[in-house]
Order: structure tokens, then C-alpha cells, then sequence
């Protein structure tokens, strides 16, 4: 959305011809004014105490002394000028950039950060999809979480070598022993975390093309959204002697089989049946896969994450082997799947009229090939 001022004036005749002459070099300028370029006309403001903004010919910068006023998702003042900027200068003395500060500035196509800088705050950069890479300062010493979620663009992460607690590892975003941000556009098909991580951040890998990434065995902590809209990803690797995480036929669980933390989007097949050691499936688990007709949940299934099966195109069938889990999260099935359970399963129906209302139920029982032998739809 691009904002324009305008001018109303009210007419006296006669008019003087000096008055005249300058009411007509108004009238051109206005009428020009469309045929000026994006971001042409100069927007101002204020974004922290000692802190102000500017958005001239295409250029946001920040100037001043301190931190910025904290931001929402869509709140900063320039929010409204994000089609036009495609450059950001954040000048020196600026020391703090706030949440979601530079938030779904699509446009943007480089960036310029100040060596006073010394905290950047969460989803400061979410959305830029046209960004294609950032430096980040020696002085920088506390990064929030998404930063960079949703740069599609975006394929080296560079900070300055004298920076003590983060680095890049060929455009990788760490902070000590925090796997922080693989880039999305980063051009590789795989990708081995280095030996000595042990942690991998939130949204980690969201949007990268990778199709297989190779966990180390000295990786304590996987959060369960790293892998979320991999759309390319095929298979997770797990080194044998690490205790916390394991992957069989390529899905990612935790050490004991007891979560399961990714079906990759990318994976082939039409069914799968969760190993029966399994007692908890993560949010988003499965989401985006395209493959999956059918999928077979074991008795040992206590909860089940919000929005595990999103997108799950394909998906028709989920078969119980026992009772409703005691935890659901919201949503966790996509429209038009059918759920089948045994004659015996407790606690179905209690959840017909709330969480399974738009969804059929059947009873099954094994000896009939995981066919339904009854069949209802609530409404």
C-alpha cells in the first residue's frame, strides 16, 4: 500500500500574476506527483527516544542514539511504506533493533547494520523474501528467535569475526553450541551439522531446499519446529551414539522412540505405521507431506501435537490401534480424513461433537485387514 499527500486550495479571482504564476507551478508539481518514482516523497518519524526513522527514495534509515521503541508484527511506522523500501541504513549509535522491526519488508534487498549495535530483536527480518544475505556486528550479543524466518532469499548469514559469542560457518548462523539459522536459499542438496553442536533453534531449517540433513551424535536438544516447511527434504540422519535423538527409515524421533519429531515432507510412500514404542507425536510432525494415503497410529499414543497432519493432502485414512489420546492439540487432523478406531476404543466418543465434528468415525477391528465395519457421521 503506498500512502500520498495531497493539497486542497480554495480559488479567489481575480488572482494577482504572481499568485498566479505560483498557484500554476503548484498544479504541475501535483500533477506530477504520480509520475514520480516509489518512495520518492520523504516520510518521517519517531522510533525509539533518541531514535528517529526517515524512508527517502527507496531508503529506510534509522538514526540516533539507543534502542528502538518495541514493534509488533505489522506495528513499525514504516509498515505501511514496506513495497517501496528496498534498502535499510541503521546508522551508528543505534544499539537495539526491536521484535518483528524490519517485519514482511518484501522489497528489501540489503541491509547496513551499525557497530553500536548490540541486540536484535526476534523476527526482526520475517518475511524479508528478498534479502539475500546480512552482516552481523562484533557488538552484537543477543539475537531473538525467527530472525530471519521466511527470508526465501536469504543465503549466507556473515558476522564480523570479532564478535565473541556468534559466528557463521559458510553463511550458518551459530551462537556457541546453537545451530541459530541455516539460510533458506543457501545452494545445497545436503547438510552434516558440525560435531560439537548441541543444540538446533527454533525454525531452524524452515524453507531450505535441503533434502537431507545428518544430526551428530553430540546434539542434546532438537527443538521440534527446526524442520518445519522443508519442502524439499527427504531424509534425517542421526549418528549412531547419540543418546537423545534417533531416525528410523528416515524419520526423526527422540532417543527412545517415544516422540516422533519429523516425517519428512519430501518422503515417499502412501502408508506408514508409527512404531509401537511411540507415545507422542510432535506439532506439525507430519505437515506438508503429500504422499501419505494412510497412517497406522499404535495403543501406546498418549498425545498428539497441533497441526501434526497440516497439509497432509492425501491423507484419508488414520487408524487407532486403542482409545482416544489423552492430549490433542488443535487441529491435528486436516478436513476429509476418516478415522477409524476399535469397537473397544474409550473416549471416542466424547470428542464426536467437539474436535471430530466435521469428520467420520468407524470401528475396525484387526482381524478385518484395518477395513471399517461400521461407519457414522456426526454432524
Amino acid at each position: 500500500m503506498e500512502w500520498a499527500r495531497g493539497v486542497r486550495s480554495g480559488l479567489r479571482a481575480p488572482f494577482p500574476e504572481r499568485s498566479m504564476k505560483r498557484f500554476l507551478c503548484i498544479l504541475v508539481c501535483l500533477l506530477t506527483l504520480p509520475l514520480l518514482p516509489a518512495g520518492a516523497a520523504e516520510e518521517t518519524g519517531i522510533c525509539g527516544d533518541n531514535l528517529s526513522w526517515t524512508v527517502s527514495d527507496g531508503v529506510l534509515t534509522i538514526s540516533g542514539h539507543g534502542e528502538m521503541y518495541w514493534y509488533d508484527m505489522g506495528s513499525a511506522p514504516w509498515y505501511p511504506l514496506r513495497q517501496s523500501i528496498r534498502s535499510a541504513v541503521v546508522e551508528e549509535g543505534v544499539t537495539g533493533l526491536s521484535y518483528c522491526c524490519f517485519f514482511y519488508l518484501t522489497e528489501l534487498r540489503e541491509v547496513s547494520l551499525p557497530g553500536t549495535l548490540s541486540s536484535l530483536g526476534g523476527m526482526a527480518f520475517y518475511g524479508c523474501r528478498s534479502l539475500p544475505e546480512v552482516l552481523i556486528p562484533a557488538e552484537v550479543n543477543d539475537i531473538g528467535e525467527d530472525v530471519f524466518y521466511s527470508c526465501l532469499s536469504l543465503y549466507a548469514i556473515r558476522v564480523d569475526d570479532a564478535n565473541p559469542g556468534y559466528r557463521d560457518d559458510d553463511g550458518v548462523l551459530f551462537g556457541g553450541t546453537s545451530l541459530i539459522c541455516y539460510p533458506p536459499a543457501r545452494p545445497a542438496e545436503r547438510y552434516e551439522i558440525p560435531y560439537g553442536t548441541e543444540k538446533v533453534s527454533v525454525c531452524a531449517f524452515s524453507y531450505c531446499t535441503l533434502k537431507e540433513i545428518s544430526i551428530p551424535e553430540t546434539v542434546r536438544s532438537f527443538d521440534p519446529t527446526a524442520l518445519t516447511d522443508c519442502y524439499s527434504l527427504r531424509s534425517v540422519e542421526v549418528a549412531w551414539g547419540n543418546w537423545y535423538y534417533t531416525a528410523r527409515d528416515g524419520v526423526l524421533f527422540t532417543g527412545s522412540l517415544q516422540t516422533l519429531i519429523c516425517y519428512p515432507m519430501k518422503k515417499s510412500g502412501s502408508s506408514y505405521r508409527l512404531p509401537a514404542e511411540v507415545k507422542d507425536i510432535a506439532i506439525r510432525a507430519f505437515a506438508g507431506n503429500a504422499s501419505l494415503q494412510r497412517v497406522e497410529i499404535p495403543g501406546t499414543l498418549e498425545s498428539i501435537g497441533s497441526l501434526a497432519f497440516l497439509n497432509c493432502t492425501a491423507l484419508r485414512r488414520v487408524y487407532f490401534h486403542a482409545g482416544a489420546p489423552e492430549s490433542m492439540g488443535f487441529n491435528p487432523f486436516p478436513d476429509g480424513v476418516s478415522i477409524f478406531y476399535p469397537a473397544e476404543g474409550e473416549g471416542w466418543t466424547a470428542l464426536d461433537a467437539e474436535a471430530w465434528s466435521v469428520r467420520r468415525l468407524a470401528a475396525w477391528t484387526e482381524n478385518t485387514d484395518l477395513l471399517p465395519k461400521k461407519t457414522r457421521r456426526t454432524q
